[in-house]
């Protein structure tokens, strides 16, 4: 029994002696990582599935803007016309404004008198929204309005993009929560806008 006891006695030393020296050794950076985690934990309960998506993206592809875009592809048969007028009439109806277009494709042919792969840029605008998120924070506004664009693939295939606005309502803090839900809206306005564009459909 005394024998036991007194193994059990060595065992606990050395494993004293060995967190004494782990933490002499690495402790600056146990602290480190204490530091890390507390910072994390303050930020939105969403934040780590929008950063873990994000990430799994990034490994797949390599490009950090395919990690942090929305894509659709245009059903077949929708062309980019019926996808454009679908895209502003679906703006139309949620009361959000069309802002501008961007069609950069047609500019690029014109000063190069080459053809060009379809690129055009939309541009969507909730001027109220707009105020309230660069009023709690000023870099917003590079956010801002917020952009859909159409892209000719070089399959040939039309697709809409989009910036995944998860980052910006859920990777920082919780933002207050009017400003949540309006952010939240708008993200479901895009994708709205996004999805029927896709379909044609208005």
């Amino acid at each position: 029994m005394n024998f036991i006891k007194n193994i059990l006695a060595i065992i606990g030393l050395i494993a004293l002696i060995g967190g004494g020296y782990a933490y002499s050794k690495f402790g600056g950076q146990m602290a480190g990582m204490s530091q890390e985690m507390a910072a994390l934990d303050k930020l939105d309960p969403k934040a780590k599935a929008v950063y873990t998506e994000m990430w799994e993206k990034l490994k797949k592809t390599g490009n950090s803007a395919d990690a942090t875009v929305w894509v659709t592809e245009l059903k077949e048969g929708v062309s980019a016309e019926d996808a454009e007028e679908a895209m502003k009439a679906v703006a139309n109806e949620h009361n959000i404004k069309a802002v501008g277009d961007l069609p950069l494709s047609d500019q690029v042919e014109a000063m190069t008198g080459e053809k060009q792969r379809k690129l055009k840029i939309y541009q969507f605008c909730n001027p109220l929204t707009a105020k309230k998120m660069v009023d709690y924070s000023d870099a917003f506004a590079a956010y801002l309005p917020c952009r859909v664009s159409m892209v000719e693939g070089k399959d040939g295939k039309l697709r809409l993009y989009a910036l995944n606005m998860d980052m910006m309502i859920y990777g920082g803090k919780t933002l207050p929560d009017d400003l949540l839900k309006e952010a939240i809206e708008v993200k479901e306005i895009i994708l709205d806008i996004m999805k029927r564009g896709a379909e044609g459909d208005f």
